[in-house]
């Protein structure tokens, strides 16, 4: 590891200027979350608790699923010093606005040596829990060094993942032997991770925090906000595209304005994954006179929906507008980027298509399947039919979705579990710093 782990650092030297211009023009471009990035935190962690509690979610999904995790130990664990890093400036300010300031949110330190030293000094955790796949090399050889242990949750690994790790197993086989547990999200994950060389006795499957709290949040009055803002009356039927990317979401709209021929009320929103697809939109919608109305708009009082067709111009309410749709598609699926969170419309009882791609989620696509919670399309036009079926047969659609919220009910128990994961490795480097003492 050594030999590896210094050529390495070779590289990131050589290209280190280039790296920190390339972020520097991306997620950089905040003087406070640049700050973090270098490593630079000041006083963190509450003063006199313990033990400190280092939790790590990449961006908005994975802070999806640490959430529920974090409110649940601190409530077991009311002791700890708890703090979550975010790899990016979009999944800072979402975990901020999940956290209410409850739980300190930090940048998660650039893998240069010096940023990941000054990082680590300053929280000096007694466990770093991380959430999915993200392994950096600098960060868990220091955790390593200093006797620091690490846990996995929600781990997911795609099969070219596993390629990858397996070609540069020489750097990355003793980063996943750094972990003292790894808890999967599926048998199929699990499996990898054995592939590449984890032992059995590091792994267990524990499914996903995700989902725990999805069918608490699937409150009645939201779904009656969203109706009186967007103006949806009783009869109105409402497609919702959500998580589009790429030429999904001209698709998406391309089979909505079809749907319009045989049903003139119908509500189009649409949500892309990624707000630059916006400016994109407009243009298709305005080259064929089709008005539409931004959300940001309505919600600001600037204007009431006038429009069939509402573009969701901000992040952080797709759950939420989830419960308004009739029709939904989850984005992702028709392009060959894997699939986004297919489980969301379930908690609504909602039915929810989506694409035949679907490696991210194909856990999820199979638990929706057994309850008969989701149906898969092969392309836009086969959407396009089977939406048109779906319309004329809202009883069939209600049965879908009942079939959905059946699945999310069989995934329960999930974050008891990483909790109790947690508190077991903190009771082990306990017993373990006793032994050492005496």
């Amino acid at each position: 590891m050594d030999f590896y782990l210094a050529a390495y650092n070779r590289i990131l030297k050589i290209f280190g200027r280039e790296i920190l211009g390339i972020l520097s023009r991306k997620s950089l471009k905040d003087p406070v979350f640049r700050k973090g990035r270098l490593g630079y935190y000041g006083d963190v962690a509450a003063a006199g608790k313990l033990p400190v509690v280092w939790f790590h979610a990449a961006s908005v999904g994975e802070v999806t699923g640490a959430v529920p995790t974090l409110h649940a130990f601190g409530k077991r664990v009311p002791e700890a010093a708890c703090l979550l890093s975010t790899g990016t400036p979009h999944g800072l300010r979402f975990a901020r606005a999940q956290l209410s300031g409850a739980i300190p949110v930090i940048p998660f330190p650039l893998d240069f040596p010096e940023c990941v030293e000054r990082a680590i000094t300053a929280i000096s955790p007694d466990l770093f829990v991380a959430f999915e796949t993200e392994f950096w090399p600098n960060f868990y050889n220091s955790l390593a060094v200093k006797g620091i242990p690490a846990l996995l949750l929600n781990g997911r690994i795609s099969e070219s993942s596993r390629r990858f790790y397996g070609m540069a197993s020489p750097l990355f086989s003793p980063i996943l032997g750094y972990f003292d547990k790894m808890a999967m999200h599926s048998e199929e994950d699990r499996d990898r991770m054995l592939r590449i060389g984890v032992h059995p006795d590091r792994l267990r499957v524990l499914g996903s925090s995700k989902y725990e709290e999805l069918i608490s949040k699937a409150r009645p009055e939201k779904s009656d906000y969203w109706k009186r803002i967007l103006r949806i009356g009783e009869t109105d039927g409402v497609i919702v595209g959500g998580s589009l990317r790429g030429s999904e979401c001209v698709q998406l709209m391309r089979v909505y304005m079809s749907l319009r021929e045989v049903s003139p009320g119908l509500v189009g929103i649409f949500v892309p994954r990624h707000l630059q697809n916006i400016p994109g939109m407009v243009r298709w919608l305005a080259e064929r006179n089709v008005p539409f109305d931004l959300l940001t708009d309505i919600e600001a009082g600037r204007r009431e929906r006038r429009a069939s067709v509402v573009l969701v111009d901000r992040i952080g309410v797709l759950f939420e507008i989830y419960s308004i749709g009739d029709l939904i598609f989850c984005g992702g699926t028709l392009e060959p980027v894997g699939g986004h969170n297919i489980l969301e419309p379930a908690a609504w009882a909602k039915p929810v298509f989506y694409g035949p791609y679907l490696k991210k989620v194909l856990h999820e696509h199979k638990i929706l399947q057994n309850f008969g919670g989701s149906r898969q399309v092969r392309d836009a036009e086969d959407l396009q039919i089977q939406w048109r079926k779906y319309l004329a047969d809202r009883n069939a659609l209600a049965e879908i979705g009942a079939g959905g919220r059946r699945a999310l009910n069989s995934l329960e128990g999930v974050v008891e579990h990483q909790v109790d994961l947690i508190v077991e490795m903190i009771s082990n480097r306990k017993q373990k710093n006793h032994n050492a003492a005496t």
